[in-house]
């Protein structure tokens, strides 16, 4: 959910192998593009703040979209959709600082939401058994993020984010052919994580950062804190600075 004025550098989405596999559901794999439309308007109020807000929506098809999975057996089988999927986007943006001017204070408030749902076949195991019937599905997700410049080079944050990928209505497990266990990456899920982080800029080609994450996104539903330590800088060209 991510072209929409964001530092990219402000968090860090690092999850264990198992919890990034777990949401991989709701993330946009390769398909053929048909159309596309993205509105956006802005504005300032006063001479101290500016807001964005804007919408997308995007309808594609795909044909044989491939993911890896494993059966209830927890052997690796290879599963396919075939079918169409429409996403829309919603998000918003508001800035402050003192007059037009960030190199003292500055608030940042920046959110997103997106859907998509999917109609179409699912193939089970196109190698193998290459069963295949109906598939439906609807997933969401959404982020709420805030960083406060307190006083020059310092900056504060924080930021929530959710998924929640609904049960998929599956052919294959209505008709009793197989179980929900066969496809897990399917599965009903609802991750969502909380982080904190403290920066500080030396110079314009710097920065050291300091993040704490409370994650609830493990299949086993243990919770994961963890803490990220971080030392950026740039070399080379680069634009005007901020100071």
């Amino acid at each position: 959910m991510h072209g929409r004025d964001e530092d990219p550098g402000e968090w860090q989405p690092v999850q264990p192998r198992d919890q990034v596999e777990h949401v991989e559901t709701a993330a946009a794999l390769p398909s053929v593009s048909d159309d596309v439309a993205l509105a956006h308007i802005g504005s300032d109020i006063g001479d101290s703040t500016s807001w964005r807000a804007g919408v997308s929506w995007l309808h594609t098809h795909a044909e044989d979209r491939a993911y890896e999975d494993v059966d209830a057996l927890g052997l690796p089988v290879e599963n396919a959709f075939t079918g169409t999927s429409r996403t829309w986007i919603a998000d918003a943006t508001l800035k402050w600082s003192p007059h037009g001017n960030p190199t003292q204070r500055s608030l940042k408030v920046q959110g997103e939401y997106m859907q998509r749902t999917e109609d179409g076949d699912l193939a089970f195991d196109t190698l193998g058994a290459d069963l295949s019937d109906s598939y439906s599905n609807r997933q969401s997700g959404w982020y709420l993020q805030s960083v406060y410049q307190f006083i020059p080079r310092w900056r504060i944050g924080a930021r929530y984010d959710a998924l929640d990928a609904d049960a998929a209505h599956i052919g294959l497990v209505d008709s009793g052919a197989l179980t929900p266990a066969d496809f897990p990456l399917l599965l009903d899920a609802s991750p969502s994580r909380f982080s904190l982080m403290l920066d500080w800029s030396p110079s314009e080609f710097s920065r050291l950062r300091a993040q704490y994450a409370w994650d609830e996104a493990r299949i086993d539903e243990e919770e994961d804190h963890q803490i990220f330590l971080q030392y950026l800088y740039s070399l080379g060209a680069h634009g005007a600075h901020k100071f």
